[in-house]
């Protein structure tokens, strides 16, 4: 009975340490078709657009060859969970529809939870000084770039608290001279934009001291 009864006890201790595997983690890919359902036509070279819900604002690319946890898929084929970048950063996002390699799966555990995905609703959450007001702009603000002084990266955000973060995944190419401002990051290190490259518009991180100079004294910081 003894013998028994410690088994029993060692199988539930065992029970208890492994992890609750409930959401399937995938590997991303490149050559994106972006999401018409949004309006936006067109590749996504480097990989699928990471944002804040579904055709919200852009937060990242989920970079080909990385990973995604899909928590949930929304109705448009929009998939909410976390995306986990290459050097060890990783945050909760909405990840645009066909950018994952569904031939094979990971088991994982959970990560993302609800209260995360509605706070990440709005705006402000990630970001401030929009071009303009909630559900306008898109990128309305133009601003000069020196290519030969600043760099576009795919990313900034490295966790889901998104209130600071550091410039990761290099976009690989020469900027263009001119691009449309969309926010700044809530630390303004960084700011998004959009430019024309590579026979498509990318939207892509610079550190915000780029186009500092160029910005409205007034930005919009109305949340939604």
């Amino acid at each position: 009975m003894r013998r028994l009864l410690a088994a029993l006890v060692v199988a539930g201790l065992c029970v208890l340490a492994s992890p609750a595997y409930a959401v399937n983690q995938y590997v991303t890919k490149g050559n994106v078709t972006k999401p018409a359902a949004c309006n936006n036509f067109g590749i996504m070279p480097a990989g699928g657009w990471l944002a804040n819900k579904s055709c919200g604002y852009v937060m990242g690319t989920a970079v080909a060859g990385t990973r995604f946890d899909v928590h949930t898929t929304t109705p448009n084929n929009f998939h909410f969970g976390r995306w986990r970048a290459g050097d060890g950063s990783n945050f909760c996002a909405f990840l645009v529809p066909g950018a994952l390699n569904t031939s094979s799966s990971t088991p994982v555990a959970a990560s993302c939870s609800d209260d995360t995905s509605a706070r990440l609703s709005h705006r402000r959450s990630f970001g401030r000084d929009f071009d303009a007001a909630p559900h306008t702009g898109n990128g309305a603000i133009i601003v000069r770039i020196n290519p030969s002084a600043c760099t576009g990266y795919y990313n900034y955000f490295v966790d889901s608290d998104y209130a600071s973060g550091r410039l990761h995944d290099p976009v690989g190419f020469a900027l263009p001279t001119t691009g449309g401002y969309r926010y700044s990051t809530n630390d303004r290190g960084a700011s998004m934009i959009r430019v024309d490259a590579l026979g498509e518009t990318i939207w892509l991180f610079v550190a915000r001291s780029c186009i500092a100079a160029q910005l409205p004294a007034t930005l919009n910081n109305d949340n939604d």
